[in-house]
């Protein structure tokens, strides 16, 4: 454990200080755009959070997967300045901040004796496409494909992802008001 907390603060801190107090690199607008997608991780996992408690995980989770899909799809068509911010705050909310979501998702899916491994598997597989990503947009872009047009192969996970979750039939748990008040009753009928 002391090995792997030393091994994320070294890896975050490693370039990032070096990268800004280059006289060549002062501000470079990667900077700009990690932050906004931030901003965006952070809203929506605290906006996403709140709607998870009042309409529950998958019509939430969907929403943020299909709002995640239209806002890759505009940030390759669209060149404005504003516009590409704003859709970059909401591309980090529908990304990591629906990530965040997913994961107390899938710890309800599963039974209470194997949360950890439902956990851990849709961590790696997650780890998997993290992987695959920028090598596949660095394909994209090696093969003459415009930055903007490279942005749409974003929306392929996001359309999977929605559709899974459609799928998806939920059976152990939920934050959905009424499942809970249901399964309150079911208790209380079987107790007296």
């Amino acid at each position: 454990m002391p090995l792997t907390v030393y091994l994320w603060y070294t890896d975050s801190i490693h370039g990032y200080p070096k990268s800004c107090s280059s006289p060549d690199t002062a501000y470079h607008p990667v900077y700009s755009f990690k932050l906004i997608s931030g901003i965006g991780q952070i809203g929506g996992s605290i906006i996403g959070g709140y709607l998870v408690g009042k309409i529950g995980h998958r019509r939430v989770l969907v929403s943020l997967y299909a709002i995640g899909t239209v806002c890759f799809v505009i940030l390759g068509l669209t060149s404005n300045a504003v516009a590409l911010y704003i859709l970059i705050a909401f591309g980090g909310a529908c990304t990591v901040g629906t990530m965040n979501l997913a994961n107390t998702y899938i710890s309800e899916y599963y039974p209470r004796e194997i949360r950890t491994t439902g956990i851990g598997w849709a961590l790696a597989f997650g780890r998997i496409g993290a992987i695959v990503a920028p090598t596949l947009i660095g394909l994209l872009l090696a093969a003459n494909y415009s930055p903007q047009n490279a942005f749409m192969a974003f929306t392929v996970p996001s359309i999977m992802a929605a559709l899974a979750l459609l799928v998806v039939k939920e059976r152990y748990g939920s934050y959905d008001k009424s499942q809970i008040e249901e399964n309150i009753k079911l208790k209380a009928t079987s107790n007296v």
